[in-house]
Protein backbone atom coordinates (compact mmCIF):
# COMPACT_ATOMS: atom_id res chain seq x y z
CA UNK A 1 0.00 0.00 0.00
CA UNK A 2 2.72 2.43 1.03
CA UNK A 3 4.62 1.54 -2.13
CA UNK A 4 1.74 2.65 -4.34
CA UNK A 5 1.27 5.87 -2.35
CA UNK A 6 4.98 6.71 -2.66
CA UNK A 7 4.94 5.88 -6.37
CA UNK A 8 1.93 8.15 -6.86
CA UNK A 9 3.61 11.01 -4.98
CA UNK A 10 6.91 10.50 -6.82
CA UNK A 11 5.39 10.40 -10.32
CA UNK A 12 5.26 14.20 -10.87
CA UNK A 13 8.87 14.50 -9.69
CA UNK A 14 10.01 11.72 -12.02
CA UNK A 15 8.22 13.32 -14.98
CA UNK A 16 9.81 16.65 -14.10
CA UNK A 17 13.29 15.11 -13.88
CA UNK A 18 12.76 13.27 -17.19
CA UNK A 19 11.97 16.45 -19.11
CA UNK A 20 14.70 18.45 -17.36
CA UNK A 21 17.34 15.84 -18.26
CA UNK A 22 15.99 15.44 -21.79
CA UNK A 23 16.13 19.21 -22.37
CA UNK A 24 19.47 19.92 -20.69
CA UNK A 25 21.50 18.85 -23.74
CA UNK A 26 19.27 20.96 -26.00
CA UNK A 27 19.84 23.99 -23.76
CA UNK A 28 23.58 23.40 -23.72
CA UNK A 29 23.76 23.33 -27.51
CA UNK A 30 21.85 26.61 -27.78
CA UNK A 31 23.64 28.44 -24.95
CA UNK A 32 25.41 30.87 -27.33
CA UNK A 33 22.10 32.63 -27.98
CA UNK A 34 20.97 35.29 -25.49
CA UNK A 35 17.43 35.28 -24.17
CA UNK A 36 15.27 35.44 -21.06
CA UNK A 37 16.12 32.88 -18.37
CA UNK A 38 13.62 30.01 -18.44
CA UNK A 39 12.03 28.59 -15.31
CA UNK A 40 11.28 24.88 -14.80
CA UNK A 41 8.20 23.46 -16.57
CA UNK A 42 7.00 26.84 -17.95
CA UNK A 43 10.17 28.00 -19.68
CA UNK A 44 9.34 31.64 -20.51
CA UNK A 45 5.61 31.08 -21.04
CA UNK A 46 4.85 32.97 -17.82
CA UNK A 47 6.45 36.13 -19.23
CA UNK A 48 5.39 36.16 -22.86
CA UNK A 49 1.94 37.66 -22.34
CA UNK A 50 -1.70 36.58 -22.18
CA UNK A 51 -3.08 38.17 -25.35
CA UNK A 52 -1.78 38.47 -28.93
CA UNK A 53 -1.19 42.19 -28.37
CA UNK A 54 0.86 41.54 -25.22
CA UNK A 55 2.83 38.78 -26.96
CA UNK A 56 3.77 41.11 -29.82
CA UNK A 57 4.93 43.78 -27.35
CA UNK A 58 7.01 41.17 -25.47
CA UNK A 59 8.77 40.11 -28.68
CA UNK A 60 9.73 43.71 -29.37
CA UNK A 61 10.97 44.18 -25.79
CA UNK A 62 13.12 41.06 -25.90
CA UNK A 63 14.49 41.97 -29.32
CA UNK A 64 15.45 45.39 -28.00
CA UNK A 65 16.94 43.94 -24.79
CA UNK A 66 19.19 41.58 -26.75
CA UNK A 67 20.61 44.16 -29.13
CA UNK A 68 18.24 43.45 -32.04
CA UNK A 69 20.10 40.19 -32.63
CA UNK A 70 18.90 36.59 -32.75
CA UNK A 71 17.58 35.44 -29.37
CA UNK A 72 16.15 32.32 -27.75
CA UNK A 73 13.10 31.71 -25.58
CA UNK A 74 11.35 28.59 -24.28
CA UNK A 75 7.71 27.60 -24.13
CA UNK A 76 7.75 24.75 -21.65
CA UNK A 77 10.50 22.47 -22.92
CA UNK A 78 10.22 23.64 -26.52
CA UNK A 79 13.04 25.86 -27.83
CA UNK A 80 12.16 28.84 -30.02
CA UNK A 81 14.94 30.70 -31.82
CA UNK A 82 14.00 34.16 -33.12
CA UNK A 83 16.13 35.00 -36.17
CA UNK A 84 16.50 38.49 -37.67
CA UNK A 85 20.13 38.36 -38.85
CA UNK A 86 19.98 38.66 -42.70
CA UNK A 87 22.81 36.19 -43.36
CA UNK A 88 21.06 33.56 -41.24
CA UNK A 89 17.74 34.31 -42.91
CA UNK A 90 19.37 33.84 -46.30
CA UNK A 91 20.38 30.30 -45.33
CA UNK A 92 17.00 29.44 -43.77
CA UNK A 93 14.79 30.86 -46.52
CA UNK A 94 16.96 29.54 -49.36
CA UNK A 95 17.19 26.04 -47.92
CA UNK A 96 15.58 23.24 -49.95
CA UNK A 97 15.51 21.03 -46.83
CA UNK A 98 14.53 23.30 -43.94
CA UNK A 99 10.99 23.76 -45.27
CA UNK A 100 8.84 22.10 -42.59
CA UNK A 101 6.57 24.72 -41.05
CA UNK A 102 6.47 25.28 -37.28
CA UNK A 103 3.92 23.45 -35.15
CA UNK A 104 1.51 26.41 -35.03
CA UNK A 105 0.53 25.50 -38.60
CA UNK A 106 -0.87 22.19 -37.28
CA UNK A 107 -3.94 24.19 -36.27
CA UNK A 108 -4.75 24.60 -39.96
CA UNK A 109 -4.75 20.88 -40.79
CA UNK A 110 -8.43 20.16 -39.97
CA UNK A 111 -9.51 22.82 -42.48
CA UNK A 112 -6.69 22.96 -45.05
CA UNK A 113 -5.31 19.45 -44.76
CA UNK A 114 -1.82 19.15 -46.26
CA UNK A 115 -2.13 21.82 -48.93
CA UNK A 116 0.70 24.00 -50.15
CA UNK A 117 0.85 26.07 -46.95
CA UNK A 118 1.15 23.17 -44.52
CA UNK A 119 2.79 20.34 -46.51
CA UNK A 120 6.51 19.69 -46.86
CA UNK A 121 8.90 17.23 -48.44
CA UNK A 122 8.11 15.54 -51.75
CA UNK A 123 4.41 16.50 -51.76
CA UNK A 124 5.19 20.17 -51.25
CA UNK A 125 7.80 20.23 -54.05
CA UNK A 126 5.46 18.54 -56.53
CA UNK A 127 2.42 20.66 -55.70
CA UNK A 128 4.41 23.89 -55.73
CA UNK A 129 5.64 23.10 -59.24
CA UNK A 130 2.11 22.18 -60.32
CA UNK A 131 0.40 25.30 -58.91
CA UNK A 132 2.94 27.94 -60.00
CA UNK A 133 1.43 28.32 -63.52
CA UNK A 134 -1.91 29.25 -61.91
CA UNK A 135 -0.44 32.69 -61.18
CA UNK A 136 0.72 33.31 -64.73
CA UNK A 137 0.42 36.84 -66.11
CA UNK A 138 -2.62 35.96 -68.25
CA UNK A 139 -4.54 34.38 -65.37
CA UNK A 140 -3.78 37.35 -63.11
CA UNK A 141 -5.47 39.56 -65.68
CA UNK A 142 -8.62 37.43 -65.36
CA UNK A 143 -8.39 37.78 -61.59
CA UNK A 144 -8.01 41.55 -61.98
CA UNK A 145 -11.43 41.78 -63.61
CA UNK A 146 -12.96 40.17 -60.51
CA UNK A 147 -11.02 42.53 -58.23
CA UNK A 148 -12.27 45.56 -60.14
CA UNK A 149 -15.89 44.42 -60.06
CA UNK A 150 -15.87 43.75 -56.32
CA UNK A 151 -13.94 46.95 -55.57
CA UNK A 152 -16.60 48.98 -57.40
CA UNK A 153 -19.30 47.35 -55.28
CA UNK A 154 -17.18 48.02 -52.18
CA UNK A 155 -16.86 51.74 -53.00
CA UNK A 156 -20.65 52.04 -53.40
CA UNK A 157 -21.18 50.51 -49.97
CA UNK A 158 -18.57 52.75 -48.36
CA UNK A 159 -20.26 55.86 -49.76
CA UNK A 160 -23.37 54.92 -47.79
CA UNK A 161 -21.48 53.89 -44.64
CA UNK A 162 -19.36 57.07 -44.61
CA UNK A 163 -22.22 59.52 -45.23
CA UNK A 164 -22.29 62.52 -42.91
CA UNK A 165 -18.61 62.18 -42.01
CA UNK A 166 -19.37 59.01 -40.05
CA UNK A 167 -16.45 57.25 -38.36
CA UNK A 168 -16.16 53.69 -39.65
CA UNK A 169 -14.01 50.69 -38.83
CA UNK A 170 -12.37 50.09 -42.20
CA UNK A 171 -10.87 46.77 -41.08
CA UNK A 172 -14.38 45.39 -40.56
CA UNK A 173 -15.58 46.48 -44.02
CA UNK A 174 -12.45 45.23 -45.83
CA UNK A 175 -12.94 41.74 -44.42
CA UNK A 176 -16.05 41.19 -46.54
CA UNK A 177 -14.52 42.67 -49.69
CA UNK A 178 -11.52 40.34 -49.63
CA UNK A 179 -13.76 37.36 -48.89
CA UNK A 180 -15.81 38.10 -52.02
CA UNK A 181 -12.68 38.48 -54.14
CA UNK A 182 -11.05 35.26 -52.97
CA UNK A 183 -14.15 33.07 -53.35
CA UNK A 184 -14.79 34.49 -56.80
CA UNK A 185 -11.21 33.92 -57.97
CA UNK A 186 -10.54 30.59 -56.24
CA UNK A 187 -13.75 28.86 -57.31
CA UNK A 188 -15.67 31.36 -59.41
CA UNK A 189 -18.48 31.42 -56.87
CA UNK A 190 -19.78 34.79 -55.65
CA UNK A 191 -20.95 34.45 -52.05
CA UNK A 192 -21.93 38.15 -51.85
CA UNK A 193 -20.27 38.62 -48.48
CA UNK A 194 -20.46 42.42 -48.70
CA UNK A 195 -24.24 42.29 -49.13
CA UNK A 196 -25.12 39.19 -47.13
CA UNK A 197 -22.85 39.45 -44.11
CA UNK A 198 -25.03 37.22 -41.96
CA UNK A 199 -25.24 34.30 -44.39
CA UNK A 200 -24.12 30.90 -43.12
CA UNK A 201 -21.08 30.55 -45.38
CA UNK A 202 -19.88 34.13 -44.81
CA UNK A 203 -20.07 33.71 -41.04
CA UNK A 204 -18.33 30.32 -41.31
CA UNK A 205 -15.29 31.88 -43.02
CA UNK A 206 -15.22 34.68 -40.46
CA UNK A 207 -15.64 32.33 -37.50
CA UNK A 208 -12.95 29.91 -38.68
CA UNK A 209 -10.36 32.68 -39.04
CA UNK A 210 -11.26 33.92 -35.56
CA UNK A 211 -10.97 30.43 -34.03
CA UNK A 212 -7.57 29.82 -35.62
CA UNK A 213 -6.18 33.12 -34.36
CA UNK A 214 -7.50 32.57 -30.83
CA UNK A 215 -6.21 29.00 -30.60
CA UNK A 216 -2.80 30.01 -31.93
CA UNK A 217 -1.83 32.02 -28.84
CA UNK A 218 -3.52 29.76 -26.27
CA UNK A 219 -1.01 27.07 -25.15
CA UNK A 220 -3.67 24.53 -24.12
CA UNK A 221 -6.10 25.07 -26.98
CA UNK A 222 -3.30 24.37 -29.47
CA UNK A 223 -3.56 20.72 -28.42
CA UNK A 224 -6.27 19.02 -30.47
CA UNK A 225 -6.83 16.50 -27.67
CA UNK A 226 -7.48 19.18 -25.06
CA UNK A 227 -9.45 21.38 -27.47
CA UNK A 228 -11.73 18.48 -28.41
CA UNK A 229 -12.83 18.23 -24.77
CA UNK A 230 -13.88 21.89 -24.51
CA UNK A 231 -17.51 23.04 -25.01
CA UNK A 232 -16.50 25.34 -27.90
CA UNK A 233 -15.22 22.37 -29.94
CA UNK A 234 -18.76 21.60 -31.13
CA UNK A 235 -19.00 25.07 -32.72
CA UNK A 236 -15.64 24.52 -34.40
CA UNK A 237 -16.84 21.21 -35.86
CA UNK A 238 -20.03 22.78 -37.23
CA UNK A 239 -18.07 25.65 -38.80
CA UNK A 240 -15.56 23.24 -40.33
CA UNK A 241 -18.34 21.08 -41.82
CA UNK A 242 -20.02 24.14 -43.36
CA UNK A 243 -16.78 25.13 -45.11
CA UNK A 244 -15.98 21.60 -46.23
CA UNK A 245 -19.47 20.96 -47.61
CA UNK A 246 -19.46 24.27 -49.47
CA UNK A 247 -16.08 23.68 -51.11
CA UNK A 248 -16.64 20.05 -52.04
CA UNK A 249 -20.05 20.93 -53.52
CA UNK A 250 -18.51 23.54 -55.83
CA UNK A 251 -15.76 21.14 -56.90
CA UNK A 252 -18.27 18.40 -57.75
CA UNK A 253 -20.41 20.78 -59.82
CA UNK A 254 -17.40 21.81 -61.85
CA UNK A 255 -16.23 18.23 -62.35
CA UNK A 256 -19.66 17.17 -63.63
CA UNK A 257 -19.80 20.14 -65.98
CA UNK A 258 -16.40 19.30 -67.44
CA UNK A 259 -17.23 15.62 -67.78
CA UNK A 260 -20.39 16.45 -69.71
CA UNK A 261 -18.40 18.75 -71.99
CA UNK A 262 -20.61 21.77 -71.34
CA UNK A 263 -20.02 25.02 -69.52
CA UNK A 264 -21.04 25.44 -65.91
CA UNK A 265 -23.27 28.34 -66.82
CA UNK A 266 -25.21 26.20 -69.30
CA UNK A 267 -25.72 23.43 -66.78
CA UNK A 268 -26.46 25.65 -63.79
CA UNK A 269 -27.60 29.23 -64.55
CA UNK A 270 -26.84 30.24 -60.95
CA UNK A 271 -23.14 29.66 -61.53
CA UNK A 272 -21.09 32.67 -62.68
CA UNK A 273 -19.87 33.16 -66.23
CA UNK A 274 -16.28 33.92 -65.22
CA UNK A 275 -13.55 31.40 -65.86
CA UNK A 276 -12.76 29.26 -62.80
CA UNK A 277 -9.05 29.86 -63.35
CA UNK A 278 -7.59 28.41 -60.16
CA UNK A 279 -10.03 25.52 -59.81
CA UNK A 280 -9.78 24.75 -63.55
CA UNK A 281 -6.01 24.58 -63.30
CA UNK A 282 -6.24 22.07 -60.45
CA UNK A 283 -8.82 19.93 -62.24
CA UNK A 284 -6.62 19.69 -65.33
CA UNK A 285 -3.33 19.15 -63.45
CA UNK A 286 -1.52 15.90 -62.76
CA UNK A 287 0.94 14.72 -60.12
CA UNK A 288 3.09 11.66 -60.83
CA UNK A 289 1.11 11.16 -64.03
CA UNK A 290 -2.31 11.00 -62.35
CA UNK A 291 -5.09 13.57 -61.83
CA UNK A 292 -5.44 15.14 -58.40
CA UNK A 293 -7.85 13.47 -56.01
CA UNK A 294 -10.90 15.38 -54.76
CA UNK A 295 -9.17 15.73 -51.39
CA UNK A 296 -6.02 17.22 -52.95
CA UNK A 297 -8.12 19.70 -54.95
CA UNK A 298 -10.07 20.61 -51.82
CA UNK A 299 -6.85 21.18 -49.84
CA UNK A 300 -5.33 23.53 -52.41
CA UNK A 301 -8.53 25.51 -53.04
CA UNK A 302 -9.11 25.92 -49.29
CA UNK A 303 -5.48 26.96 -48.78
CA UNK A 304 -5.78 29.60 -51.49
CA UNK A 305 -8.98 30.95 -49.90
CA UNK A 306 -7.44 31.14 -46.42
CA UNK A 307 -4.15 32.70 -47.51
CA UNK A 308 -5.80 35.08 -49.95
CA UNK A 309 -8.46 36.34 -47.57
CA UNK A 310 -7.18 37.02 -44.05
CA UNK A 311 -3.77 38.29 -45.14
CA UNK A 312 -5.21 40.58 -47.83
CA UNK A 313 -7.72 41.99 -45.35
CA UNK A 314 -4.77 43.03 -43.21
CA UNK A 315 -2.83 44.56 -46.13
CA UNK A 316 -5.76 46.56 -47.51
CA UNK A 317 -6.89 47.74 -44.07
CA UNK A 318 -3.53 49.03 -42.87
CA UNK A 319 -2.77 50.55 -46.27
CA UNK A 320 -5.93 52.67 -46.28
CA UNK A 321 -5.47 53.48 -42.59
CA UNK A 322 -2.00 54.87 -43.34
CA UNK A 323 -3.55 57.14 -46.00
CA UNK A 324 -5.71 58.68 -43.26
CA UNK A 325 -2.68 59.53 -41.12
CA UNK A 326 -0.37 60.83 -43.89
CA UNK A 327 -2.23 63.41 -46.03
CA UNK A 328 0.90 64.60 -47.85
CA UNK A 329 1.61 61.09 -49.09
CA UNK A 330 -2.05 60.59 -49.96
CA UNK A 331 -1.98 63.76 -52.08
CA UNK A 332 1.11 62.55 -53.93
CA UNK A 333 -0.62 59.25 -54.68
CA UNK A 334 -3.73 61.10 -55.85
CA UNK A 335 -1.66 63.14 -58.30
CA UNK A 336 -0.22 59.93 -59.68
CA UNK A 337 -3.74 58.61 -60.20
CA UNK A 338 -4.58 61.72 -62.25
CA UNK A 339 -1.45 61.29 -64.37
CA UNK A 340 -2.13 57.60 -65.07
CA UNK A 341 -5.92 57.59 -65.35
CA UNK A 342 -6.43 60.83 -67.28
CA UNK A 343 -9.80 62.58 -67.30
CA UNK A 344 -11.99 59.62 -66.31
CA UNK A 345 -11.16 58.91 -62.68
CA UNK A 346 -14.32 56.86 -62.09
CA UNK A 347 -13.48 54.02 -64.49
CA UNK A 348 -11.59 50.87 -63.58
CA UNK A 349 -7.81 50.98 -63.85
CA UNK A 350 -6.50 48.46 -66.36
CA UNK A 351 -3.92 45.81 -65.53
CA UNK A 352 -1.32 47.84 -67.43
CA UNK A 353 -2.26 51.11 -65.67
CA UNK A 354 -1.87 49.49 -62.25
CA UNK A 355 1.67 48.52 -63.29
CA UNK A 356 2.43 52.19 -64.08
CA UNK A 357 1.61 53.40 -60.54
CA UNK A 358 5.17 53.52 -59.21
CA UNK A 359 4.43 55.69 -56.16
CA UNK A 360 1.60 53.34 -55.18
CA UNK A 361 4.02 50.42 -55.42
CA UNK A 362 6.48 52.17 -53.08
CA UNK A 363 3.63 53.07 -50.71
CA UNK A 364 2.56 49.43 -50.39
CA UNK A 365 6.15 48.29 -49.81
CA UNK A 366 6.48 50.80 -47.00
CA UNK A 367 3.08 49.83 -45.57
CA UNK A 368 4.17 46.18 -45.51
CA UNK A 369 7.41 47.17 -43.80
CA UNK A 370 5.64 48.76 -40.84
CA UNK A 371 2.49 46.59 -40.83
CA UNK A 372 3.33 43.24 -42.49
CA UNK A 373 0.20 41.19 -43.15
CA UNK A 374 1.94 38.06 -41.82
CA UNK A 375 3.84 39.10 -38.68
CA UNK A 376 5.67 35.81 -38.08
CA UNK A 377 6.66 32.79 -40.15
CA UNK A 378 8.22 29.65 -38.73
CA UNK A 379 10.27 26.59 -39.55
CA UNK A 380 10.72 23.38 -37.57
CA UNK A 381 14.12 21.70 -37.45
CA UNK A 382 13.40 18.06 -38.32
CA UNK A 383 17.13 17.35 -37.89
CA UNK A 384 20.28 19.23 -36.88
CA UNK A 385 21.05 22.15 -39.20
CA UNK A 386 24.33 24.06 -39.37
CA UNK A 387 23.57 27.71 -40.10
CA UNK A 388 26.65 29.83 -40.79
CA UNK A 389 28.78 27.66 -38.52
CA UNK A 390 26.26 27.30 -35.70
CA UNK A 391 24.46 23.99 -35.14
CA UNK A 392 20.74 24.39 -34.51
CA UNK A 393 19.63 21.10 -32.94
CA UNK A 394 16.73 18.96 -34.04
CA UNK A 395 13.45 19.94 -32.36
CA UNK A 396 14.13 23.69 -32.39
CA UNK A 397 11.48 25.98 -33.80
CA UNK A 398 12.83 28.91 -35.82
CA UNK A 399 10.67 32.04 -35.70
CA UNK A 400 11.18 34.72 -38.35
CA UNK A 401 9.55 37.91 -37.01
CA UNK A 402 8.62 39.97 -40.07
CA UNK A 403 6.92 42.45 -37.72
CA UNK A 404 10.26 43.18 -36.02
CA UNK A 405 12.48 43.31 -39.07
CA UNK A 406 10.88 46.47 -40.48
CA UNK A 407 12.01 48.42 -37.40
CA UNK A 408 15.68 47.50 -37.58
CA UNK A 409 17.47 50.86 -37.62
CA UNK A 410 20.61 49.19 -38.98
CA UNK A 411 18.67 48.57 -42.20
CA UNK A 412 16.10 51.39 -42.22
CA UNK A 413 17.04 54.92 -41.21
CA UNK A 414 14.57 56.32 -38.70
CA UNK A 415 12.23 53.32 -39.02
CA UNK A 416 9.35 55.19 -37.31
CA UNK A 417 9.22 57.66 -40.17
CA UNK A 418 6.73 56.55 -42.83
CA UNK A 419 8.60 57.31 -46.04
CA UNK A 420 7.79 55.24 -49.17
CA UNK A 421 10.76 56.72 -51.07
CA UNK A 422 13.15 54.89 -48.75
CA UNK A 423 12.83 51.87 -51.05
CA UNK A 424 14.50 53.94 -53.75
CA UNK A 425 17.13 55.50 -51.49
CA UNK A 426 18.05 52.76 -49.04
CA UNK A 427 17.36 49.66 -51.13
CA UNK A 428 17.31 47.00 -48.40
CA UNK A 429 18.90 43.66 -49.21
CA UNK A 430 16.84 40.68 -50.38
CA UNK A 431 16.75 39.19 -46.86
CA UNK A 432 16.43 42.41 -44.86
CA UNK A 433 12.76 43.02 -45.68
CA UNK A 434 10.71 39.96 -46.68
CA UNK A 435 6.97 40.62 -46.09
CA UNK A 436 6.14 37.80 -48.55
CA UNK A 437 8.99 35.58 -47.33
CA UNK A 438 11.73 34.62 -49.80
CA UNK A 439 13.40 31.63 -51.37
CA UNK A 440 11.68 28.43 -52.54
CA UNK A 441 8.93 28.72 -49.91
CA UNK A 442 8.03 32.34 -50.56
CA UNK A 443 4.37 33.34 -50.92
CA UNK A 444 3.21 31.85 -54.20
CA UNK A 445 0.31 34.28 -54.31
CA UNK A 446 2.25 37.50 -53.70
CA UNK A 447 1.56 38.86 -57.20
CA UNK A 448 -2.12 38.18 -56.65
CA UNK A 449 -2.03 39.91 -53.25
CA UNK A 450 -0.14 42.95 -54.52
CA UNK A 451 -2.50 43.29 -57.48
CA UNK A 452 -5.50 43.25 -55.15
CA UNK A 453 -3.93 45.77 -52.77
CA UNK A 454 -3.09 48.13 -55.61
CA UNK A 455 -6.50 47.76 -57.25
CA UNK A 456 -8.42 48.51 -54.05
CA UNK A 457 -6.19 51.31 -52.77
CA UNK A 458 -6.05 52.97 -56.20
CA UNK A 459 -9.84 53.03 -56.35
CA UNK A 460 -10.06 54.28 -52.75
CA UNK A 461 -7.73 57.21 -53.49
CA UNK A 462 -9.71 58.19 -56.59
CA UNK A 463 -13.08 57.86 -54.83
CA UNK A 464 -12.38 59.43 -51.43
CA UNK A 465 -10.20 61.74 -49.47
CA UNK A 466 -9.28 59.42 -46.60
CA UNK A 467 -9.37 61.29 -43.28
CA UNK A 468 -8.44 60.37 -39.70
CA UNK A 469 -11.28 59.41 -37.36
CA UNK A 470 -10.84 62.64 -35.41
CA UNK A 471 -9.47 65.87 -36.88
CA UNK A 472 -5.92 66.42 -35.66
CA UNK A 473 -4.89 62.75 -35.59
CA UNK A 474 -2.60 63.26 -38.57
CA UNK A 475 0.96 62.08 -38.07
CA UNK A 476 3.54 64.73 -37.27
CA UNK A 477 6.52 64.97 -39.62
CA UNK A 478 5.63 61.61 -41.11
CA UNK A 479 6.07 59.81 -37.79
CA UNK A 480 4.05 56.66 -37.22
CA UNK A 481 1.67 56.51 -34.29
CA UNK A 482 2.78 52.96 -33.56
CA UNK A 483 4.72 51.97 -30.44
CA UNK A 484 6.61 49.11 -32.01
CA UNK A 485 10.38 49.02 -32.17
CA UNK A 486 10.84 51.50 -29.32
CA UNK A 487 12.71 50.82 -26.11
CA UNK A 488 10.40 49.70 -23.27
CA UNK A 489 10.83 53.08 -21.56
CA UNK A 490 10.05 55.09 -24.71
CA UNK A 491 7.07 52.87 -25.45
CA UNK A 492 5.55 53.43 -22.01
CA UNK A 493 5.87 57.21 -22.43
CA UNK A 494 4.23 57.09 -25.85
CA UNK A 495 1.44 54.78 -24.69
CA UNK A 496 0.50 57.25 -21.98
CA UNK A 497 -0.65 59.57 -24.76
CA UNK A 498 -2.40 56.88 -26.82
CA UNK A 499 -5.66 57.99 -28.42
CA UNK A 500 -8.61 55.60 -28.40
CA UNK A 501 -8.42 55.43 -32.20
CA UNK A 502 -4.73 54.50 -32.26
CA UNK A 503 -4.52 50.82 -33.26
CA UNK A 504 -3.71 48.14 -30.71
CA UNK A 505 -1.74 45.72 -32.83
CA UNK A 506 -2.39 42.02 -32.42
CA UNK A 507 -0.16 39.45 -34.11
CA UNK A 508 -0.94 35.78 -34.43
CA UNK A 509 -1.41 34.27 -37.88
CA UNK A 510 -2.12 37.68 -39.41
CA UNK A 511 -1.66 41.26 -38.22
CA UNK A 512 -4.83 42.95 -37.00
CA UNK A 513 -5.84 45.87 -34.80
CA UNK A 514 -7.73 44.68 -31.72
CA UNK A 515 -9.70 47.93 -31.57
CA UNK A 516 -10.26 48.26 -35.33
CA UNK A 517 -8.89 50.78 -37.81
CA UNK A 518 -11.11 53.84 -37.67
CA UNK A 519 -11.26 56.64 -40.22
CA UNK A 520 -13.59 58.93 -42.18
CA UNK A 521 -14.16 59.21 -45.90
CA UNK A 522 -14.94 62.35 -47.88
CA UNK A 523 -16.26 61.56 -51.34
CA UNK A 524 -14.40 63.17 -54.22
CA UNK A 525 -16.56 64.97 -56.78
CA UNK A 526 -15.48 65.18 -60.42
Amino acid sequence: MWFFVLALLASPLLVFLYFELKTSNHRRRLKKFPGPTPVPVLGNANRIGKTPAEILATFFNWWYDYGKENFLFWIGYSAHLVVTEPTDLEYILNSQELIQKSTIYNLLHPWLGSGLLTSYGSKWHKHRKMITPSFHFNILQDFHQVMNENSTKFISQLKKAAAGSSILDFQEHANYLTLDVICDTAMGVPINAMEERDSTIVQAFRQMCYILNMRAFHPFKRSHRIYSMLPEFADFQRTLKTLQDFTYDIIEKRVIALQNGISTTEKDPSMPKKKLAFLDALLSSTVDGRPLTRKEIYEEVSTFMFEGHDTTTSGVSFGVYLLSRHPDIQQKLYQEQIEVMGNDMNRDATFQEIAQMKHLDLFIKEAQRVYPSVPFIGRYCDKDYTINGTVIPKGTTINIPLALMGYNDRVFKDPHHFRPERFLDEKPGPFECVPFSAGPRNCIGQKFALLELKTVISKMIRSFEVLPAIEGLYSRDGRLNTYLGLSPGERLKREAGRHKYDPILSAVLTLKSDNGLHLRLKERVY
